[in-house]
């Protein structure tokens, strides 16, 4: 049953119109947005949440935007469970998270799936930015890799990963290293032939790092948020980057992730570099 009607006897004619319908749920954590003039109303609306569905254990809403450098979120629970803590699963392997202390997109779990399948057998692979571990995670169970380094500086979702390594079973090709990618790439000795860069928001400031361990004929998974008309100004980022090391983009295909605002896209840019 749909929120609105399930409170229709609850709330006012205007009170349902300004009531968000839509949410997110990660694992059994449903968190939802709750206006300003619907706070008074905020405990009826997440029981009936919880009510309607008994996959939930936990109703948060979100208290603030998505900020700071590891993009996180505040969220206060308003029905449920105490805790924030939560299991998902996504494509066969498990991965516990709290949504409020690192930052991970239940959305792009069809994209990481995609990256995996364009993963060759023997393959060198990075990820950085690796978060709690997905990317390295779906990569090693639906691919050939023989190994896959993740690079993480949260050290909250650092430990997350380790933990997720040792939540899926048979995922012994993976390396998860806690720290900035500018710190912890110098002290790595090998070259990549694919690297993966899931920051779409700063991303553009780590492409000199990445095209450094990037093998020749390597391939490169760029993200970045932009409007439809200026996905060409992403390419040129690594187009600029490939420049200034005398490398060049040999091909790029763009693909569309998801909506982050009105108008404009989360993209990947799957580039092969000399």
């Amino acid at each position: 049953m749909k929120l609105q009607k399930r409170l229709k006897d609850s709330l006012s004619e205007r009170e349902l119109a300004s009531l968000v319908g839509a949410y997110d749920v990660v694992g059994d954590i449903a968190i939802i947005i709750i206006p300003e003039k619907l706070e008074p109303k905020e405990r009826l609306i997440a029981e009936a949440i919880l009510d309607s569905n008994r996959k939930i254990g936990v109703v948060a809403k979100r208290a603030g935007n998505y900020g700071g450098e590891f993009r996180t979120i505040p969220l206060q629970i308003l029905a449920g469970e105490n805790r924030k803590e939560t299991e998902v699963k996504e494509f066969g392997i498990r991965l516990l998270v709290n949504p409020e202390t690192v930052y991970y997109s239940v959305r792009s779990g069809n994209e990481r799936r995609r990256i995996a399948s364009l993963v060759e057998e023997g393959e060198l692979v990075l990820v950085l930015f690796s978060g709690i571990a997905p990317f390295p995670l779906i990569i090693s169970k639906y691919s050939k890799a023989e190994s896959v380094v993740g690079i993480e500086k949260n050290p909250q979702a650092h430990a997350y990963g380790i933990q997720n390594i040792s939540r899926n079973k048979n995922q012994k090709n993976i390396q998860l290293y806690p720290g900035d990618v500018r710190e912890v790439l110098p002290t790595l000795t090998a070259a990549y032939d694919r690297v993966i860069m899931p920051l779409p928001t700063r991303g553009e400031e780590f492409l000199s790092c990445a095209l450094q361990v990037l093998k020749p004929n390597g391939f490169l998974h760029f993200y970045d948020m932009q409007r439809p008309e200026l996905f060409p100004q992403s390419v040129e980022k690594i187009v600029g980057a490939c420049s200034a090391l005398n490398r060049v983009v040999l091909s790029s295909t763009i693909t569309r992730c998801g909506h982050c605002a009105p108008g404009s896209y989360r993209i990947c840019i799957d580039a092969r570099i000399s």
